[in-house]
């Protein structure tokens, strides 16, 4: 524990700024003195005050106003069961009788909730796994080899002519391409596809 005289001159402010400030920030203040818990919390918040210009009672009620935001997010991105049927039904579940339609309802959320996780996991897991299979395999189950071919050569085309052939590389050769042969684009292009895995049979 720790006099409040004694952390008002390690944090070069008046005792009275140290009441304030743990008032606002609803920190506990035992008789005249704070934990070391509280010590340590008011000493980064006056690094972080200093840092910014601010005073401490000025980076107490920024805080203060940083935690009230956070909090209100968190509630505004919760799925409240309860308010969900409120708001469709117009009956508050809660007070419905169980074995009516509302009351039901409300039961059955429990069970939509988990499906809708289930739901989630699975599309993030087959996209991961679609993904691998175009990643590893050079194409999807949809396509055959000469679809997968002929989309190939589309990438390849649209490389060479929306990109290669529309760079302004001015007067001169372009300071990277001193030294190599005007077909660079073109020696990209075959060594890339060189090196990609043939499709899957």
């Amino acid at each position: 524990m720790k006099h409040i005289n004694q952390l008002a001159q390690q944090l070069q402010v008046s005792p009275e700024i140290v009441r304030n400030v743990c008032q606002i920030l609803d920190l506990e203040i035992s008789g005249d003195a704070v934990s070391e818990q509280i010590e340590l919390q008011l000493v980064n918040l006056k690094a972080a005050a200093t840092k910014e210009n601010m005073t401490l009672e000025e980076a107490a009620r920024h805080l203060l106003s940083m935690r009230d935001a956070h909090s209100e997010s968190q509630c505004d991105r919760s799925f409240n069961k309860r308010e969900y049927i409120k708001q469709r039904f117009g009956v508050d579940p809660e007070t419905a009788a169980p074995d009516s339609f509302v009351g039901m309802l409300y039961q059955d959320t429990h069970r939509g909730t988990q499906l809708g996780e289930l739901r989630h996991k699975v599309v993030l897991e087959t996209s991961t796994l679609a993904l691998e299979e175009f990643v590893f395999n050079g194409t999807g189950t949809d396509l055959t080899a000469d679809e997968y071919t002929q989309a190939q050569e589309r990438i390849n085309s649209r490389i060479d002519n929306d990109f290669f052939a529309k760079v302004n590389w001015g007067e001169g050769s372009h300071p990277l391409l001193v030294g190599t042969s005007a077909q660079q684009p073109k020696q990209l292009k075959s060594s890339q596809t060189k090196t990609g895995q043939s499709p899957k049979k």
